[in-house]
């Protein structure tokens, strides 16, 4: 069993590093304070490759592996983890057009999402449902030599900008199907942009289907089905989000010890003293295991595996310990801790967010204790 990075990995890592260190950190007052998508990352994004990492460089890729796609996202969440949610949504994506598209589909999307000029979003979750595909209300009626869609999509990340959105909805027969439709046909539209908690400038809206005309070809990956498809790309979604929890917990350990180093304490810093100790053991004790979790899900990802429980289990998991090793980081800072001039209280908000993001805490032990051995 080795537990090494390969030598191309660990230099993608320090790449990556020091990109999101000059090139992100600028950002986030844009994103956090101002809820904006800073649209002149993309084509920096693009040069880096982040978009389409496992991806064949035929398509737009980089060719590498699920992997470097964790740690690339580990590496920008630790800076601006709003941006990583941003940057996953183009590998989900890709992925899709890559397991489910034409050869035609795949060059018209692929190759611009990779290049940073086109924007896809990805819609399940509605009002009703966020986690039973059976509950879905979108529908898609088989009309001529097309499809018609109806009902709204919720919670839409990317959603505001998107040149194009994958629709799951239910054909005539009650099969969930996934469709491909552009966002300026007639009947597409999308509401205003969510204000929330955390991972802000990660522009949410609803997304409105209103008797919006598709030819058939639009339909990916055949009638039918597609509830797999949807499995799928939610564990790379929860592999993202739990590498992302990663890069959030180094950071506020990093913040932790920055602050413990300097707050004076009867003349002497507060890192000195045991109660600090402790919470700084703890913080970095979770923060291990939960990125070997998260680094042994993305091995099994590239190994071609079934990981639904392997990432239930890592989802369910990383971000609940991100959230205590944020709160205590925050902890660490005292009164200072709640202060927005603190970098742990914005870690500290995003952090809460994962745990409700592609799937609850519930819904991933119901997924885990339904695949228990019995």
């Amino acid at each position: 069993m080795n537990f090494s990075l390969t030598e191309q990995q660990e230099m993608f890592q320090k790449e990556v590093r020091k990109f999101a260190e000059a090139e992100l950190t600028p950002l986030v007052d844009i994103m956090d304070k101002q809820n904006d998508f800073p649209h002149e990352i993309r084509p920096k994004l693009a040069t880096m490759n982040l978009y389409g990492i496992p991806f064949d460089p035929e398509y737009g890729g980089a060719g590498s592996d699920y992997v470097s796609l964790v740690l690339a996202m580990e590496e920008v969440a630790k800076v601006l983890a709003p941006l990583a949610i941003h940057m996953q949504l183009g590998n989900v994506t890709c992925d899709r057009f890559n397991k489910l598209g034409t050869e035609e589909q795949k060059k018209e999307y692929m190759i611009p999402i990779c290049e940073g000029k086109k924007v896809v979003c990805f819609c399940f979750t509605e009002p009703d449902t966020g986690s039973n595909p059976k509950m879905i209300k979108t529908t898609a009626r088989l009309d001529g030599d097309g499809y018609v869609l109806n009902g709204t999509k919720r919670f839409i990340t990317n959603a505001p900008f998107a040149n194009a959105a994958l629709i799951f909805a239910k054909d005539d027969e009650g099969d969930i199907s996934l469709f491909l439709v552009e966002a300026d046909r007639k009947g597409f539209s999308t509401d205003k942009k969510m204000d929330k908690l955390g991972l802000r400038g990660t522009e949410l809206s609803d997304v409105i289907l209103d008797d919006v005309r598709i030819p058939k070809e639009n339909l990916l990956g055949g009638k039918g089905g597609k509830f797999d498809a949807l499995k799928d790309a939610m564990t790379i979604g929860k592999m993202c989000l739990s590498a992302q929890c990663v890069g959030l917990m180094q950071a506020s350990l990093d913040e932790a010890i920055r602050y413990s180093m300097h707050r004076m304490h009867f003349d002497e810093p507060i890192f000195n003293l045991q109660a600090i100790h402790w919470l700084l053991a703890e913080m970095a004790s979770r923060l291990e295991a939960a990125r070997w979790l998260t680094y042994r899900a993305a091995f099994l990802k590239d190994q071609g595996m079934d990981t639904i429980k392997d990432m239930a289990i890592t989802k369910l998991f990383v971000t609940q310990t991100a959230v205590d090793v944020c709160r205590w980081g925050m902890q660490v800072h005292g009164a200072y801790g709640i202060s927005k001039e603190y970098k742990i209280e914005r870690l500290y908000r995003d952090a809460k967010m994962y745990e409700l993001l592609e799937g609850t805490s519930e819904i991933q032990r119901e997924l885990i204790v339904k695949r228990l051995p019995r």
